[in-house]
């Protein structure tokens, strides 16, 4: 998957429009919660979409761009102004795979998650993990495809897509890894 997503970096944009639309409806949300997280951190960011979002909304947060794919972080740090590397407030970008996240336990202050977590096929490893680099009273935001999403192409009779989980399930999954009160 990680050789896919590294050919796609370049021309990804152009295709995520669904993505754009979600990390809105996501940032829009952010408005019903009163934060100041210290750490934020995009998980699955693809181009930076999400994690510019964050900081422009939590400038005195300590910002951490985090992919899968080395392509899609080489676009984070292509795009990150010459102000904000200046200021030392370009993302801070990680390879890594959200199951096995290199930071320390109660690092982040808060965890986005835009249309990554379908892509797994067992999201409940990467729930615990991001259960351990929140902070006590972290918050996790994520979306994610479910299992009515191209059902129109499933009745055509396409067999090689994707299942996707439901929302109950992903709740369940949540409190399996230790989160309280998924909503």
């Amino acid at each position: 998957m990680r050789h896919h997503f590294d050919r796609a970096a370049a021309s990804y944009d152009e295709a995520a429009v669904l993505a754009r639309e979600v990390g809105q409806r996501m940032a829009a949300r952010l408005d019903y919660m009163k934060l100041s997280p210290a750490r934020i951190a995009d998980i699955g960011c693809a181009t930076g979409d999400g994690i510019r979002t964050l900081q422009d909304r939590y400038p005195q947060s300590l910002p951490l761009a985090i992919d899968y794919a080395p392509a899609m972080l080489a676009e984070v740090a292509r795009r990150a102004s010459w102000l904000d590397r200046v200021r030392r407030r370009a993302p801070r970008c990680i390879a890594a795979d959200v199951r096995a996240l290199p930071l320390r336990g109660g690092t982040l202050s808060l965890a986005w998650s835009n249309l990554m977590l379908h892509w797994l096929d067992d999201p409940l490893p990467s729930f615990r993990e991001l259960n351990r680099v929140l902070e006590v009273g972290g918050l996790l935001m994520f979306s994610a495809l479910g299992p009515d999403t191209l059902k129109e192409l499933r009745a055509a009779g396409a067999t090689t897509l994707r299942r996707f989980h439901d929302m109950h399930d992903l709740g369940d999954m949540l409190m399996a890894a230790g989160f309280a009160d998924p909503v």
